[in-house]
């Protein structure tokens, strides 16, 4: 399985050189840094901070199975320009939840950070029908419609857009 990875913060950057790398096995960037704790601290950042967690319980029960989402670009927020996904999939079929069960149609509740928009899609690809929440839901059936309820196939986190005057 492809590790997730994401470019080094400004701070990171400058230890690009060290012997310490991961390696997106997809073909993404490399981040290296001068030592293991550096890369240890840089990876549990990204374990540790999910802009989207799904559930396949209503309830947000972590005791079933779950799945969390971490930011493309390393941050602990949504941050990224409108169009661009701070996390994504766009095939659930590929994905597990923490119990071995395949994500694809099997969503049933979500937490979503502060200042992100979930988007689920009803077809991989992002594509089909849509719908889009910017608030943490405990059963998808009441918050998005019955229809969504255990219903996408694929998902994108992107920024909450905001209208300065």
């Amino acid at each position: 399985m492809a590790a997730v990875l994401v470019p080094p913060t400004a701070a990171e950057a400058s230890a690009a050189t060290g012997a310490y790398c991961v390696q997106d096995l997809a073909g993404g960037p490399k981040a290296c840094f001068t030592t293991e704790a550096a890369l240890a601290t840089y990876q549990s950042k990204l374990a540790l901070s999910p802009l989207l967690t799904v559930f396949d319980q209503t309830g947000r029960l972590g005791a079933g199975g779950y799945l969390n989402f971490v930011s493309a670009y390393g941050r602990d927020y949504c941050g990224a320009p409108t169009g661009k996904h701070e996390a994504s999939e766009g095939n659930l079929g590929v994905r597990r939840f923490s119990t071995g069960m395949v994500v694809a149609g099997s969503i049933s509740s979500f937490v979503v950070k502060g200042g992100c928009l979930v988007t689920f899609w009803d077809q991989t690809g992002f594509t089909g029908i849509s719908v889009t929440s910017g608030q943490s839901c405990d059963d998808m059936a009441r918050c998005l419609g019955r229809y969504f309820d255990n219903r996408a196939r694929s998902l994108a986190v992107t920024t909450r857009l905001t209208v300065t005057r």
